[in-house]
């Protein structure tokens, strides 16, 4: 496990948990947020990696945290508000629109079409909402009669196909919706540039530098020993 990760520091605060008699303060508040919160999150995003399950999980982070005190609601509250992008809107909408309930489905396509038809005059701002802390579902995180957009990725998609999509019970093949929700293969992508850009200085070399790192992966995605290696 890399130890710049933080899955290996969750890791290590448990296991130093485990290990002591008398675990401190602050031992006894994080083992119970990784097991209660961090953790549960962690595999539903490893299992639900789509942009359209995002605000599901943003909901299940902040529905598993109000078993923390007052005074640690208080420093983590700001940090989710901070982060709250999938608490926006047009995040928000792609979630109703392939939640299992029908009349969610048809509430976020009429949203959406309304928000088409507003046609503003200027470029939207991306503001993050103010999060309801009290919401009893992912799609009551925001006031909703706020300023609503369509969500950037829908843009292509014509109204007869959106509804289509609703009918379908959110089943629908749209190769939109296969986007991740985090942001794991930009970190990658910076490592790989990062890399490249320490020992060449020409875009072009680094770029196919870039390129057959990625192609060697890909024909050769394990090597652990000898015997997984082939020309």
């Amino acid at each position: 496990m890399s130890p710049a990760r933080w899955l290996t520091r969750a890791n290590r605060i448990l296991r130093l948990y485990a290990s002591v008699e008398t675990p401190s303060a602050n031992l006894i508040t994080l083992a119970p947020y990784i097991v209660r919160v961090y953790a549960p999150v962690w595999f539903a995003i490893k299992t639900h990696p789509s942009c359209k399950d995002g605000p599901r999980h943003l909901f299940k982070l902040i529905e598993l945290t109000r078993y923390l005190p007052t005074t640690l609601k208080n420093i983590t509250d700001p940090v989710i508000q901070r982060n709250a992008y999938f608490a926006h809107p047009e995040n928000l909408l792609l979630a109703m629109l392939t939640h299992f309930q029908p009349h969610i489905r048809e509430l976020a396509a009429r949203r959406i079409l309304k928000a088409r038809s507003a046609k503003p005059k200027r470029l939207r701002l991306f503001q993050l909402p103010e999060v309801n802390f009290n919401a009893l579902t992912y799609y009551d995180l925001l006031d909703w009669q706020e300023n609503v957009t369509e969500p950037p990725i829908l843009k292509s998609v014509t109204e007869e196909n959106l509804r289509l999509f609703v009918a379908q019970k959110g089943e629908g093949e749209l190769n939109l919706l296969r986007l991740p929700c985090y942001t794991q293969g930009v970190e990658r992508a910076v490592k790989a540039v990062t890399e490249a850009s320490a020992t060449l200085c020409n875009r072009k070399a680094r770029e196919g530098f870039i390129k057959a790192q990625i192609d060697s992966r890909k024909s050769m995605p394990k090597l652990d020993s000898k015997k997984d290696f082939y020309p």
